[in-house]
């Protein structure tokens, strides 16, 4: 029986066939995906590290968006090397990784030093531990693969609501190197242990009883083959699911990296109260990741994302412009936490129903560029309005046209898939 790698086969053995064990395997990939969490608390760090080296906002902004692309190239190319070294070998390193970088960050002196080190050791990182847990989520759960990634994705915007509290409280006790340096042997400690779990199936495993697949909730379901990456990017559906992903992801991205910085603008926060915000958005994005994914199960994948980009849109012209008290900033954010966590939950999900499962570990790591493109569009739109203009609402507005923008892309990814059951009825 074929294995996704010859590495994997070892480590499965007659368990390949056992499906009660894919539930501790969820589990494992689901802390080794959520411990890249971490990164949302990047906004915690971004006034300390303005004022410890006098860099600008959009500066340092820019680490955060060149993470994003790296963790989509590693992804990416850890997708293609997952068949022939192992997931789990490739999950040990991206931890490992990716617990260096806030190590090294804590030392980092001059902006090359901190794109070096949170950009290109946390990033590339984070795209080879996340692809690789994402990757055997999705494989062991073919019957529920919405349920699977919402779990699975789902820690990770968990994950601030541990981290924002710890990450205030050790600015606040220590200098900044020694509260980056103990933001990264946290999960280090955990890369180590569960890292180890993190196994593929047999290509062709099923759980016991699964019958055919069917179309889920309208969409195009199962695929009737699995397209290898180059035959997916030749695909009309491949460029719209691209597109939808990165206006939907825009505008979450956004907040999600100026949150403490915009609630300080919007309604005075204090920097306990950012911490708490962080720690709000962190159970909307937790929320929406398994909620949404959980749905898309139900009522199809194009359809969840068409909901979210509605609630995203009437967050950004209506919630955010009105906030003016912690609670209506509080409810906002965790909308917008919740949209953004449903797009990085539904969009992988969509990419199995339609593109196939065998080769998901690449052709999602491709598609992934899509929340690469949104990372650097929502940051730095934040960054730039707060340069140009001293306010962060220019940005919510622009947060407003890519919802928009996302609600067209989807109705495109619609249109398309119609084609495409129509022409495999």
């Amino acid at each position: 029986m074929p294995v996704g790698s010859r590495k994997d086969s070892m480590e499965v053995k007659g368990s390949a066939v056992n499906g009660n064990r894919r539930y501790l395997i969820l589990v494992a990939a689901s802390i080794c995906a959520g411990l890249t969490g971490v990164t949302y608390v990047w906004s915690i760090f971004t006034s300390p590290l303005i004022q410890a080296h006098g860099w600008l906002s959009s500066e340092v902004s820019l680490a955060y968006s060149l993470y994003f692309v790296m963790q989509f190239f590693m992804g990416f190319v850890g997708g293609g090397l997952q068949r022939r070294f192992g997931t789990r070998r490739l999950a040990v390193i991206g931890g490992v990784m990716y617990s260096l970088a806030w190590i090294c960050m804590g030392q980092a002196d001059t902006l090359p030093m901190l794109y070096f080190s949170f950009s290109f050791l946390g990033g590339g990182g984070a795209g080879l531990v996340y692809n690789s847990s994402v990757a055997v989520a999705t494989k062991w759960f073919p019957d529920k693969k919405g349920f699977a990634n919402g779990l699975c994705i789902g820690v990770t915007g968990l994950t601030p609501l541990a981290f924002a509290p710890l990450g205030n409280y050790l600015v606040e006790a220590f200098d900044l190197g020694t509260s980056l340096t103990i933001i990264g042997v946290i999960p280090l400690v955990f890369y180590l242990v569960f890292t180890w779990f993190i196994i593929a199936p047999a290509d062709d495993w099923q759980p016991e009883g699964m019958g055919p697949a069917q179309p889920e909730g309208g969409d195009s379901g199962a695929a009737a083959r699995n397209f290898t990456t180059g035959e997916m990017v030749r695909t009309p559906l491949f460029w719209a699911m691209l597109a939808a992903f990165a206006f939907s992801a825009s505008s979450g991205s956004m907040v999600t990296s100026h949150g403490a910085s915009i609630g300080a603008e919007f309604v005075g926060l204090t920097s306990a109260q950012a911490a708490l915000q962080v720690g709000i958005l962190a159970v909307g994005n937790f929320c929406g990741r398994f909620g949404f994914g959980a749905l898309s199960d139900r009522v199809g994948r194009a359809n969840t994302l068409l909901i979210t980009l509605g609630i995203t849109l009437a967050d950004m012209l209506v919630l955010f412009p009105l906030a003016s008290d912690f609670f209506t900033f509080a409810v906002a954010m965790v909308l917008a936490g919740a949209c953004y966590g449903a797009s990085l939950t539904v969009i992988p999900s969509l990419c199995g129903d339609a593109f196939g499962t065998r080769y998901f570990g690449q052709n999602y790591g491709l598609l992934f560029s899509g929340l690469s493109i949104a990372s650097i569009l929502g940051p730095m739109v934040g960054a730039w309005a707060k340069d140009a203009t001293g306010s962060f609402m220019p940005a919510v507005h622009a947060a407003a046209i890519f919802a928009v923008a996302g609600i067209v892309s989807v109705l495109i990814l619609k249109a398309l898939e119609k084609r495409v059951r129509r022409r495999n009825a």
